[in-house]
Parts: C-alpha cells; sequence; structure tokens
C-alpha cells in the first residue's frame, strides 16, 4: 500500500513538471537535486538599520559576503575571516531588501539569506 501511495505521488508530482530526489539524505521537491552545505549562517537584526551582526556556524575558511539588491546590482562585497563572526556597519545603504550571498570558496558552496533595512 505504501508502495502504490509513493508510485503516485512520483507520477502527480512529475505530470506536474516538478522532479523529486533524493541526495545524501536532504531530500528535494521541485527542481534539481543538490546537497546543502554543511555550514550555515545568520544574518541578525533582521530587519535592521544597516549595521548587523554576521554569525557563520561550521566553514573554516574565508568567505566572500555579496550584497545585491532587488534588481540584482551588486551593492556590496567584503571578506569575512577566523571566527566567521563580525559586525557589519553598510547604514549607507537605502531602505529595501537585500539578498546576501555568504561563499565558501573552499567549498564552492555558497548560502544565501535576504536582508531587510529599515
Amino acid at each position: 500500500m505504501k508502495r502504490h501511495l509513493l508510485l503516485f505521488i512520483l507520477a502527480f508530482l512529475s505530470i506536474q513538471g516538478m522532479a523529486v530526489a533524493s541526495n545524501a539524505g536532504n531530500d528535494v521537491i521541485g527542481g534539481e537535486a543538490k546537497v546543502l552545505p554543511n555550514w550555515d549562517a545568520k544574518i541578525y537584526p533582521n530587519p535592521n538599520n544597516g549595521v548587523f551582526n554576521v554569525m557563520v556556524n561550521g566553514s573554516s575558511a574565508a568567505l566572500d559576503l555579496l550584497f545585491f539588491n532587488v534588481i540584482g546590482e551588486k551593492v556590496f562585497e567584503l571578506q569575512i575571516l577566523g571566527d566567521h563572526g563580525a559586525k557589519i556597519d553598510l547604514s549607507g545603504l537605502k531602505t529595501g531588501l537585500y539578498v546576501v550571498q555568504i561563499v565558501d570558496k573552499n567549498l564552492g558552496e555558497t548560502v544565501t539569506r535576504r536582508m531587510h533595512v529599515e
């Protein structure tokens, strides 16, 4: 019974144009299967006034932080080292939503976060 239900769900999702995959225990529905990084990043407080903290856990490399506005323009870039905790002052940024890509070049992995500046 469970197998029939699983086959039905897989058939339904493929009819809907969605892919289902499992990779290293990370299930993905809707798109390509990607292995999630073994590290994580947090931006706080969020929302903020342009002054915020970035904390990265689980990565031991230098990380590039790339800041993009809502139309995809890179507005700022910096690198953090060492313990991967940094207080950042970008109080000159305009109010709005930003996408922050945190890139570990050694592992070839990127974590993406949203940040709202008020």
